[in-house]
């Protein structure tokens, strides 16, 4: 079926970012905001790799992942053209968009303190007109038009194709492009290591100055539910005054996260696409209920706030589903989950089950690290043997009398688990165009 589409030739795009300008003129962007981004595949001009653009903004997927994940609704679909329109107003800046769509099409602006994107000029195609961007591009690269999209047409190396179905057409490089066209004999060979060093350094969206208050947050998260847990089988006691401090300052945490803290009640609203909102509401859920458990000591409003805490955990590691890991695993040995099972295993006194998680932990943790090592990316030793030796402390504590020792090995577990949490996001980026177009020169300089 035929839909309103970009159509992009790399063969004629020359990188002169006229449809940069010709977009921010056109939506009034501020000056370090642009809808619209020209990516360069080597930028270094390096004579033995082709040189190519990218011109993307955003592609109004049929599958768009920034409304699909928007735990705000901000995001709506216009019937009439296909485009995916942003509402400022419903916007809370959790940026949770920015990680979902993979052609960084999402902005955050630190000025308004919430999100913006190409509109696909919603206003100019309704009345037959074509967009700003595609008016500007004085060599014909951008077109626009109705376009029957096929998965051929998606098939252009450093592309990014994830089946969210983008409405553009990508005409890749045609094959006497696709290598210099004059041999250069004397060429130097590509040193890999140089390679890297060279390439453009954009600024990752995921960083641990960043996100330093999702780390306590989510620790706090896996402290609460265990301890919760643990009280629930009559293990500990757990009083409402320092339950409702821990609480407060975990919900103080997550909202240093967002630009429109007075909007943070709509976190909630996509309970049915988004994790974040699953995040939110089954923790709140969770708290609401243990308080009443607290107060009134009803077994079944705790098993209650129990199920709301399991499937916070579930929900706080689904969250990261789109984070794209440097070491290429799945499984992360800081997940949350798997930390609430060793704080409330510890809490509990349940010496195999500490062991099992331990050595799961352990394992993970320098299967990791070795991965990180041979890929020849920074991978921080001394902190390593420090998280090591947290584990292996915890280990040889269990022989100790667990009364007199369990505060001594939950500070001692909590550091290693803020290390482990914190490597986490220092390990993990997001997928973006200028990222997979330095992953695609990479492999054609060292092939």
């Amino acid at each position: 079926m035929n839909k309103n589409a970009f159509i992009f030739n790399t063969n004629k795009c020359v990188g002169c970012m006229a449809c940069v300008a010709g977009c921010s003129i056109e939506n009034g962007t501020d000056l370090q905001v642009n809808w619209r981004e020209v990516n360069c595949h080597n930028s270094l001009k390096h004579p033995s790799l082709p040189v190519f653009h990218f011109s993307l903004a955003c592609n109004h997927c049929e599958e768009a992942p920034c409304m699909k994940n928007c735990p705000a609704l901000a995001y709506t679909r216009d019937e009439k053209t296909g485009a995916i329109i942003h509402h400022a107003e419903a916007c809370i800046g959790c940026k949770y968009c920015t990680w979902a769509c993979p052609y960084d099409a999402p902005k955050f602006n630190k000025n308004t303190q919430i999100v913006e994107k190409c509109n696909f000029c919603v206003d100019r195609i309704s009345e037959g007109k074509r967009p700003a961007c595609v008016e500007a591009c004085p060599v014909g690269a951008l077109e626009f038009g109705q376009k029957e999209i096929t998965e051929e047409d998606y098939i252009t190396p450093g592309f990014v194709n994830i089946g969210i179905k983008p409405s553009i057409q990508m005409i890749p490089l045609r094959d006497e492009h696709t290598t210099p066209a004059i041999e250069n004999l004397d060429a130097v060979a590509i040193s890999s290591e140089k390679l890297e060093s060279y390439l453009p350094k954009a600024e990752s969206k995921v960083s641990l100055d960043k996100e330093w208050t999702l780390v306590l947050f989510t620790l706090a998260v896996a402290g609460l539910v265990s301890w919760q847990a643990a009280h629930l089988f009559g293990k500990v006691e757990m009083s409402l005054i320092p339950f409702a401090i821990v609480s407060v300052l975990a919900i103080a945490l997550t909202s240093l996260h967002i630009g429109k803290k007075l909007r943070m009640w709509r976190f909630i609203l996509n309970l049915k696409g988004s994790w974040l909102s699953r995040e939110i509401f089954s923790f709140s859920a969770f708290l609401g209920c243990t308080g009443l458990q607290i107060i009134t000591q009803n077994q079944m409003i705790g098993y209650t706030a129990m199920a709301f805490g399991i499937f916070s955990l579930i929900s706080v590691d689904r969250v990261y589903k789109f984070l794209k890991r440097k070491d290429g695993f799945v499984l992360h040995s800081g997940m949350v989950s798997t930390t609430a099972i060793l704080f409330f295993a510890w809490l509990v006194a349940i010496p195999i089950l500490i062991e099992l998680i331990i050595l799961a932990k352990g394992c993970l943790y320098i299967w990791r690290k070795v991965a990180l090592k041979k890929k020849g990316i920074r991978y921080f030793p001394v902190l390593s043997l420090v998280r090591i030796l947290c584990l292996l402390l915890s280990y040889i504590l269990l022989d100790l009398e667990i009364v007199k020792i369990l505060p001594i090995s939950l500070i001692i577990i909590f550091a290693g688990e803020i290390i482990d949490r914190s490597e986490f996001y220092h390990e993990s980026d997001i997928v973006t165009p200028m990222g997979e177009l330095n992953d695609l020169l990479k492999k054609k300089g060292t092939a």
